[in-house]
């Protein structure tokens, strides 16, 4: 565990952003700590400036006897704890409490002289004070015990360091937290990643329900974990449906082949043989191509399509195109269209679609019925119906018949591969539209019902699909 801490991500992250917290402290502090002893000399210096004042004021006017008693009235006030030389050149002492010393003008910090401490340590007590000369051979030094000043300023700084050393430790505490609970949410997705690649597919990554970036992100990863898992269902049963579907016009073709070898005596013959294989291998290679082309439209789901179609004049044209063959195969052909309807699309996958549902509704609704192709808009989409009145679907085979290969038991005997449907949802869910099969009383009912994208907001994009 503190292996894993220590190479973690969000450790580094939180030592840094405990770096930053103390470095800002100590930058903050220091102007603090600067104001706070720059007020305390001053304070000192503004007593140590009376004092000099006042002995230069005395010496002024009456002289050195003046100066000598201001003096002593200084040091006779204990509130002052002045430390004062009087002294004539070059060290003559004339009056004060400090012995005679070598003249210095201007700020000075000097030791308590042994004779003054009274017991205290020397270190703690400095004396700062001012020399100046008062004439050509008289010098005065005022100075005041540092004591105070000293004092406060090892208390700021020990303050400062126990205020540092506190908000280092919750920093570096809720770091941990923050760590050890993102460590765990990570471990979760590890672990759910592992039993995925362990065989166990069901397994999810847990969400808290806190709506956090993890819950997202959990969100996230199980739902392509779901799309994952149903991709690879839909492997397996294409795989079976596949094996189960093609076995019959493989075996057909091959039986075909086999009688020719051995029973055929004529080119005609030979020639008859080889066409029906070529029947039989154009549709084997056409449910190839079925399910390229569905794969293909599946693997670009989430990049729906925004190129502006028509589809008011697409449906048009395709009814345009398949009326003759309708009135060939005595249908009634139908359609209402409102005009001006578009859709965001891929033009080539749309009429894909339309041309499915239409051939489907010919090819296994008897002569005579009736087909109506129908587009309207509603309030949040735009709804395109193609409905027969043929014998339909019945309802608890409606979601099979969506599935690749599958074909209703009335439908067996008819031509195809059973992929029109799967296609036709493939492409729907592609364009994000809403499929669905319902009972025309009689009949089929197909809807798809196209999501409306405000014209402005569309713009042409490549494809990467084949047309």
């Amino acid at each position: 565990m503190l292996t894993r801490l220590h190479k973690s991500e969000s450790v580094r992250l939180t030592a840094i952003v405990a770096a930053v917290i103390v470095g800002a402290m100590i930058v903050l502090m220091a102007p603090v700590y600067i104001i706070m002893r720059d007020a305390f000399r001053a304070e000192l210096f503004n007593g140590v400036n009376q004092d000099i004042s006042a002995v230069e004021a005395g010496y002024r006017h009456e002289g050195l006897a003046e100066a000598h008693e201001v003096i002593d009235q200084q040091l006779s006030n204990p509130r002052t704890r002045a430390f004062i030389v009087l002294q004539r050149l070059p060290a003559d002492k004339i009056a004060g409490n400090l012995p005679a010393m070598v003249q210095r003008v201007g700020t000075l910090t000097l030791d308590m002289p042994p004779s003054l401490l009274d017991g205290r340590k020397q270190s703690d007590h400095r004396i700062l004070g001012k020399g100046v000369m008062l004439a050509p051979d008289l010098y005065l030094f005022v100075g005041r015990d540092a004591f105070v000043a000293i004092e406060a300023r090892e208390h700021v700084l020990q303050t400062f360091a126990w205020v540092l050393f506190a908000t280092l430790l919750v920093a570096l505490g809720g770091g941990a937290l923050v760590s050890r609970s993102v460590l765990g949410r990570m471990e979760a997705i590890t672990r759910t990643c592992q039993a995925i690649m362990a065989g166990r597919l069901s397994d999810r990554v847990p969400e808290r329900g806190s709506e956090s970036e993890f819950d997202m992100l959990a969100r996230a990863i199980n739902a392509m974990l779901d799309r994952i898992n149903a991709l690879m269902e839909n492997v397996q049963q294409v795989s079976n449906d596949i094996a189960h579907d093609l076995r019959t016009p493989l075996s057909r073709l091959r039986n075909r082949l086999e009688l020719a070898l051995s029973e055929a005596t004529t080119t005609d013959t030979y020639r008859q043989t080889v066409t029906d294989a070529i029947r039989e291998c154009e549709t084997i290679l056409a449910t190839f191509t079925s399910l390229l082309r569905i794969g293909q439209i599946e693997a670009a789901a989430g990049t729906t399509p925004r190129e502006p179609v028509d589809l008011s004049a697409l449906l048009s044209e395709l009814v345009e195109i398949y009326q003759p063959a309708a009135e060939d195969g005595e249908f009634a052909l139908q359609s209402h269209i409102a005009p001006g309807l578009t859709v965001p699309g891929d033009r080539s996958l749309l009429s894909q679609v339309f041309a499915n549902l239409i051939e489907n509704a010919m090819a296994h609704t008897p002569a005579g019925s009736t087909i109506l192709v129908d587009l309207v808009p509603e309030e949040s989409a735009v709804t395109a119906t193609v409905a027969d009145n043929g014998p339909g679907i019945p309802e608890d085979e409606r979601e099979h018949a969506l599935r690749r290969f599958y074909r209703c038991e009335r439908s067996r005997s008819t031509p195809g591969s059973g992929l029109g449907l799967s296609l036709v949802a493939a492409i729907a869910r592609y364009h994000g539209a809403a499929l669905t099969l319902d009972d025309n009383k009689p009949g089929l009912r197909v809807t798809l019902s196209f999501p409306v994208i405000d014209r402005l907001a569309l713009t042409e994009t490549p494809h990467g699909l084949l047309h």
